[in-house]
Parts: structure tokens; sequence; C-alpha cells
């Protein structure tokens, strides 16, 4: 859980960057990088260690099936021969998050950094204004550019000395689709490294707030006062009970316990995806939903709004 002491929740620097790593010293360090040094050692369980985290990212030394949290996986990855970044973006899923990426590592070293849109035919073109446009409305700060390469590898040779790329997971863009070869082995390295980054849902454990929960038998009437005007959470030895709206708090005689009035009502699991919790949070917009894990442990709590938060990645 994230808390008040919590460096990157502060920083403007850093922001909310909750990332995670595991692998070795090609992942630990861009995983230090992009967060001053606050990053998360994987444990043996790299699930919970990323649920713990609460990790809106996970660098890793090769790719993974793991679709908990959007991943980054670095091959030759070198930060002190680095002198430019460049996300090398196109209609795929997964181009937003390299730009961002991009984006984050210039913040972090000072580097200048760019998303480039590598087309090798002019019906292209539209495409590439349309995605640069819409990466920009979101990173006005970063640099956009429309590049024309024969292939992939002749555009990756023409990046200046000391460049690390950024780029989509295969599929998606041309540039994308010719960068990968079978097996996902990649078939060009700019000089400063790559990193291939693969975009992934984001999930409610990633922006839930801490539990708050009462126990069965307490009365309506202190259950009311301690409620601060909301509904609650009802927990028994950290499991979930149920739930009580406040209408049915205000209009129950005082001397029930709230185990006679609450509802086994609406719950996410930690690892449901945000969209599918908005579609179930808009029919209690004014309600803090109760988060329980996989053995219906109370873990936390989201509201609407926690769910239409902006997203950092």
């Amino acid at each position: 859980m994230a808390n008040s002491n919590d460096p990157q929740e502060h920083s403007p620097r850093f922001g909310s960057r909750r990332v995670v790593w595991a692998g070795g010293n090609q992942a630990r360090d861009l995983a230090e990088v992009l967060t001053g040094g606050t990053a998360t050692r994987a444990g043996a369980n790299i699930v919970a260690s990323c649920v713990d985290a609460r990790a809106n990212l996970l660098v890793v030394s090769n790719r993974t099936s793991l679709d908990l949290c959007s991943t980054a996986v670095p091959h030759d990855f070198d930060r002190t021969s680095t002198q430019s970044i460049v996300a090398a973006v196109g209609g795929g899923p997964h181009s937003l998050l390299a730009a961002i990426l991009a984006n984050w590592l210039s913040e972090a070293t000072g580097i200048p950094a760019s998303a480039t849109f590598g087309y090798s035919d002019s019906t292209e073109l539209a495409q590439a204004r349309d995605v640069l446009e819409q990466i920009s409305a979101q990173l006005p700060t970063l640099d956009a550019r429309i590049v024309q390469a024969s292939s992939p590898a002749s555009m990756v040779e023409a990046l200046p000395p000391g460049t690390l790329l950024v780029v989509g997971a295969s599929g998606g863009s041309w540039f994308q689709r010719r960068f990968f070869g079978p097996g996902a082995r990649i078939q060009a390295r700019a000089s400063a490294g790559t990193i291939v980054v693969q975009h992934h849902p984001r999930r409610v454990f990633q922006v839930m707030q801490p539990p708050i929960a009462f126990g069965p038998r307490m009365l309506v009437a202190d259950a009311l006062v301690l409620s601060e005007g909301a509904g609650i959470v009802v927990a028994e030895r950290g499991k979930l009970l149920g739930t009580v709206t406040i209408a049915a708090l205000t209009q129950a005689r005082p001397n029930l316990t709230i185990r006679d009035v609450m509802e086994y009502g609406v719950f996410f699991d930690l690892t449901d995806t945000i969209a599918d919790a908005i579609d179930l949070a808009t029919a209690e917009p004014d309600s803090l939903i109760p988060v329980v894990d996989s053995e219906s442990y109370l873990v936390g709590r989201v509201s609407l709004q926690d769910l239409m938060s902006e997203p950092s990645l």
C-alpha cells in the first residue's frame, strides 16, 4: 500500500511510478533509473510483489506471460552511454506506453527524448500524424517526429550514437511487425540498447485505498457516528462479510447490530480490470466498494472516483 511517506507519491520528478523489477542487472538498473532508486525487487512470488507494491510497471529480463501490469524488458541497456532516447511508435497497442516510458526516462535523467513514427509507404502519413497528435496531447513536452525508412534496421542504423530505443512488443505498427523475428527475437538494436514494452490493462489493486472495516457486532448507532456519512464495509477476522449503505444505517434501529442490516453487495477482486470495475461501480457512484483477494480477505476499497483517476501508464 502507498502511504504519505512514499517518496514517489510526492516527487514531481517521479510522480506515481511504482516499479517492481525481477531478473538481472539490466532490469534492476532500468527500474532504479525510472524511480530514482526506489524500485521494489520482486520476491519469489512476482504477482504478490506487484500487488503489494501496487506496481504500474514490471521490469523483467525476459518477456513474460504475466499480464498483471505493463512490462518493460531491457536489452543491452547502458545508462552511461545513453545520449538520446527514441520511442518508436505506431498504431499498435503498446505505442503510448513506449512514449510514456521514454518520457519517464527523459525526466529522470535529463536526456532528451522523442516519439518517432517510422513508415515506409506515404499512405501511412495520415496515420502517423494522428498517432503523434494523440501522444502529444498526453505528453506535450515530448518531441514528436515522422521518419521515412525502408526498413526498421535502416531506421535504427540512422539513429545517432548513444541512442536508447524504446519499442512496443511485436504486432501493431510497421516498425513493430518487422522489428521482431521468430520467437520475438530482436533483429536490430540501438547503440545504447533497446527496451521492449508491453501494455496491459490497469487493475483495481493499482488504484485501491487501504481497507477500513467494521466488526459485525457493532451497534448501528456507533457505526453511524463512525461512518462519517458514507456506507461501511463489514469484515470479521480479515474476511469480507458484507456492506451497509448509509441509507440503511440511518433507517435502522440504533440498537441493532450492523450484521442485522448488512447486505452482500458489490465487491471487486484486486486483479479485476479497471474497465470492468467501472461498469459495476457506476451503479454505486457514492460508495467505497470493498476489494478482496482470492481467499476473500479484505485488502482495500475503491470509489468510482478512484477508478476514473488519470492513469500514470
